[in-house]
């Protein structure tokens, strides 16, 4: 899609383009749809004829052009993209659709079921000698020997496998593989593993058998799933069969894969911030922490501080009533040399050894 060439017009030149030739026509030279076209002439205000004007014009009849309007706020530029010749994709279709025409545009890609497998791939071998017992699990969650995750009936296994084989040559391809992860068996795009899972259609008749109330009989409907969950998505016989749209599950597998590559970046990505963000949090309750610690520690020394002046004060108040009551005695004089040591010891800026409160 990105080597379509391009086409540049000014308002006035598309208006000119769609009022001179329909937009069928206009769909071969330009790689939209009728739609896309409408779509593009809504966005940039150009009013488009209808039906009758083709049909009246056809036959000569008078016909009623509306004038153009020049006064429009956006930007006067429209870009076109360009179809080569025989290029089937229209650039305003969906993904998958783009994705799909591109696989069945692709004349080298494996995109036909044939009536019988030719040179067949070694999952296809080994899913064959699985069946004839020749290849046994003893756990099948460490054996890395893979079959294809087929559940059908025997009228039903040689369509599968035929389908299975194409599918698998299609795969390898477009340079994707098969892979295991756990007790599941998938296709691996791009390192992203898909769940992938065949199987036979049944349907419910009243049972033959006592005491069961309903049988399942297989139909010959092959249902193909990938993903599981909410992710899961399926394809089955109907009015198309399963042969038929291998280019369409092969392009929904790639568009889920680089969808799912995406998210699971961001999902990284989501996580990295958020263990920066954990573990800025936790230096800052670190450092928070420490700088408490550090502020009631200040606030126990200051506190023992205030204590030991309040206690010199009372030492100096009984040294001063003992002076003025002349009953300073030797015993008094003692006292105030063992107080005045506590405060000494209690001073955080002093910090004086006591023999007995600093026993341990």
């Amino acid at each position: 899609m990105k080597d379509m060439e391009t086409k540049e017009l000014k308002r006035k030149e598309l208006f000119d383009l769609v009022w001179s030739t329909p937009l069928t026509k206009l769909t071969l030279q330009y790689a939209y749809t009728n739609e896309g076209l409408k779509k593009i002439c809504k966005e940039f205000e150009i009013p488009i004829p209808d039906r009758s004007y083709w049909s009246k014009l056809k036959f000569n009849k008078l016909v009623k052009k509306v004038d153009f309007n020049p006064n429009f706020d956006g930007n006067d530029k429209i870009i076109l993209a360009l179809r080569k010749e025989g290029e089937p994709i229209n650039i305003d279709q969906t993904p998958l659709t783009i994705r799909t025409k591109e696989i069945v545009n692709d004349k080298k890609a494996p995109i036909v079921v044939p009536d019988t497998i030719i040179k067949p791939d070694i999952i296809t071998i080994q899913t064959k000698e699985y069946w004839k017992g020749k290849i046994k699990f003893s756990s099948y969650h460490n054996d890395n020997t893979i079959v294809y995750p087929i559940r059908v009936g025997d009228n039903c296994r040689k369509r599968a496998l035929l389908f299975m084989d194409a599918f698998t040559k299609l795969l390898r391809y477009r340079g994707h593989d098969w892979g295991k992860e756990y007790d599941n068996t998938g296709v691996v795009i791009d390192t992203i593993f898909i769940e992938i899972d065949l199987r036979e259609a049944t349907k419910r008749i009243p049972s033959t058998k006592q005491y069961y109330t309903s049988d399942y009989v297989p139909t010959g409907e092959l249902i193909f799933k990938m993903g599981k969950y909410s992710d899961e998505k399926e394809w089955r016989d109907g009015k198309t069969k399963l042969e038929e749209l291998l280019a369409r599950i092969m392009a929904k597998l790639e568009i889920y894969a680089e969808a799912e590559k995406i998210r699971k970046e961001k999902n990284r990505l989501w996580h990295l911030q958020y263990e920066e963000e954990q573990k800025r949090k936790e230096e800052i309750k670190k450092l928070k922490n420490e700088e408490v610690e550090k502020f009631n520690k200040l606030l126990a020394l200051s506190e023992q501080y205030n204590k030991a002046l309040l206690i010199r004060q009372y030492i100096e108040a009984e040294k001063q009533k003992a002076i003025r009551s002349n009953n300073l005695t030797i015993e008094k004089d003692e006292w105030i040399k063992w107080a005045c040591d506590k405060a000494d010891w209690l001073d955080p800026l002093i910090n004086k050894c006591d023999d007995i409160l600093d026993l341990s």
